[in-house]
């Protein structure tokens, strides 16, 4: 009996183990309070380590590591923004609990230091904690006075949800960073265009619009808008987009490609045999212009 009580506790230890494992990414109520439960005895599962009063061995050990850390560098920000830079690592790679470490080590070298509060704010928001990431992300703000460790920040946590493929992430962010900084015409420029990967058409004719007025001189906007105008039926707005592309940029192969396309979808095959021409000029290795070409000089009777 005595043995089969030992087996049964080294079976529910190890099973246990896997079972009350903490969360990356709660996806129920019971993940959520396991991390809950985890996060109660592990604060350093938790932003600023929950404000514990921290007993004198912690202390110590906390001392001892802030003194290790600024013997390395010397200076504070350098040692803080080091570590939150392991923190977005970790961040990148999907394992909050060692990215909530690092990012309470960056806070704890330097508590004045947003890319901790960025950091606490990024992984609430990634395990659905809402009104917890609003909070942290006001503290990002409330430490950065002159916005531009903001900008940056922002700026990291959109390229890591593009890097990931997380595609309502990044929309996501980068309305974010489109809200914090109006005239970010990258962060108006992805949000049209990943709009229009989600086959929202209004959202993304409208940053496109906004990053367009942003920056005027940014050919690739007018591509990207004309192939909206395009895909909606609108082919002459297509066609006078990827002109301005073209005006911009007389070397984008991308500019006549598309200017071609629509030109042949409305039968103007002579401008479009123009364009073609240009596009294996550029490019004279691209076997699809010369197919394309085939076919125009097959409908102007060109044999």
């Amino acid at each position: 009996m005595k043995n089969f009580l030992l087996a049964f506790s080294f079976i529910f230890l190890t099973v246990g183990c896997n079972m009350f494992g903490y969360h990356n990414k709660p996806n129920n109520y019971t993940e959520q309070n396991i991390n809950n439960w985890q996060e109660a005895y592990h604060h350093n599962l938790i932003p600023m380590y929950g404000r514990v009063k921290k007993s004198e061995e912690e202390q110590a050990i906390d001392k001892a590591f802030t003194n290790s850390e600024l013997q390395a560098y010397h200076d504070t920000i350098i040692a803080a923004k080091h570590m939150a830079r392991i923190g977005w690592y970790y961040f990148f790679h999907k394992k909050m609990d060692t990215a909530m470490f690092r990012f309470n080590q960056s806070w704890l070298i330097d508590s004045n230091y947003p890319a901790s509060y960025f950091g606490f704010a990024a992984i609430r928001e990634y395990q659905g904690l809402m009104n917890e990431s609003e909070y942290y992300y006001k503290l990002a703000y409330m430490h950065d006075k002159s916005d531009t460790l903001s900008l940056q920040n922002l700026h990291t946590i959109a390229d890591i949800k593009e890097q990931q493929h997380d595609t309502i992430g990044l929309i996501k962010a980068y309305e974010r960073l489109f809200y914090k900084f109006p005239k970010d015409g990258n962060a108006s420029a992805k949000l049209g265009y990943f709009y229009s990967t989600q086959h929202q058409p209004d959202s993304a004719l409208k940053y496109y619009n906004i990053s367009i007025n942003i920056n005027p001189d940014y050919f690739q906007n007018y591509i990207n808008r004309g192939w909206i105008y395009l895909k909606s039926g609108n082919v002459q707005k297509a066609i006078d987009d990827f002109s301005i592309a073209i005006n911009k940029n007389s070397a984008s192969i991308s500019a006549y490609a598309n200017r071609y396309y629509a030109l042949m979808s409305v039968k103007r095959y002579r401008e479009a045999l123009e364009d073609i021409n240009k596009c294996i000029e550029l490019d004279p290795n691209a076997s699809e212009f010369y197919l394309d070409r085939v076919k125009c000089k097959d409908h102007l009777n060109q044999k």
